[in-house]
């Protein structure tokens, strides 16, 4: 296989202690909450048909499914909605609550006992399907189907909760000190398109490794063997590579195994060696984004 080589730079720097930055930012599509220093994000669509597919949803974004921790925290569902232009007429939402190990008993999604008193066991269904939705009006709880009809889907909330290790709060970026740059492998396969939207709603970029060191930082990221896109493609449908920051990338080779030059770039690991290699841009990979870190 034909590929770029980056030569491996030294093993076993130690990290310094990381610098706390309090930031502001999260995702495009979420808003800050100052009182509670959180972010949130309304869900009002179909993906909410499941207690489960709202749970999975919040997590493909890096959150986790609301719940109110604080006095009062289930107030801000409200007012958010009243921002929104459209909102369907329902006031249940399904929140991060649930018995899915059967304990007999509802705890939160982060792994703890319930903070407030929920509807009494002699209002569990019968079925199994427990489930506790609020009262976006009250802020009461109820014991409610886990599934709703498909054109019935039940709203929801994404949480996410401060980490000042990099200028956004997704405990997923992580800093790195030779590059200087925040650094997130995201395992979950996409299209390099929606790989970059993924990377620029996030605050970055699809990776660009422009030395030794970040290729090595990168590097020890990557599960052996396994492909990641980066920021790299064709442009303007000539037969130049460039970077997502407009930087011409000359040394993305051919893929040896069907002889095409692909349009999108990747990168993978063997053998503490970071190659790199086209891919076509409709292919599914985990893929890695950057995020520029200011002081």
């Amino acid at each position: 296989m034909k590929c770029t080589v980056f030569t491996a730079f030294l093993l076993g720097v130690v990290l310094p202690t990381i610098y706390s930055r309090h930031v502001q930012f999260y995702r495009k599509d979420y808003t800050y909450i100052e009182d509670f220093d959180a972010f949130y994000k309304v869900h009002w669509d179909v993906s909410g048909s499941t207690w489960s597919s709202a749970f999975l949803t919040c997590d493909d974004e890096g959150s986790t499914l609301f719940y109110p921790k604080a006095q009062g925290e289930w107030m801000l569902v409200k007012n958010l909605t009243n921002k929104m232009t459209e909102v369907p007429n329902v006031t249940d939402i399904f929140v991060g609550l649930h018995d899915e190990f059967d304990l007999g008993e509802f705890m939160t999604v982060d792994g703890h006992s319930t903070p407030y008193p929920l509807p009494a066991e002699g209002n569990l269904l019968p079925h199994h399907d427990n489930c506790i939705t609020m009262n976006t009006d009250t802020g009461l709880f109820n014991v409610d189907s886990c599934s709703r009809a498909p054109d019935a889907p039940l709203p929801f909330v994404c949480k996410k909760v401060d980490d000042e290790s990099c200028p956004t709060v997704d405990r997923g970026y992580k800093f790195m000190k030779a590059s200087k740059k925040c650094y997130k492998v995201n395992r979950k396969p996409q299209v390099w398109q929606e790989a970059m939207k993924t990377c620029f709603m996030e605050g970055g970029v699809l990776a660009v490794i422009e030395n030794k060191a970040q290729a090595e930082e990168i590097r020890n990221m990557l599960e052996n063997g396994e492909m990641y896109f980066v920021g790299v493609r064709k442009m303007f449908s000539s037969a130049e590579y460039y970077t997502v920051k407009g930087q011409k990338f000359s040394e993305m080779y051919r893929n040896t195994y069907n002889g095409d030059n692909y349009d999108c770039g990747s990168v993978w690991s063997r053998d503490s060696v970071l190659y790199t290699e086209t891919k076509s841009c409709d292919s599914r990979l985990p893929f890695i984004c950057e995020m520029e870190v200011t002081s």
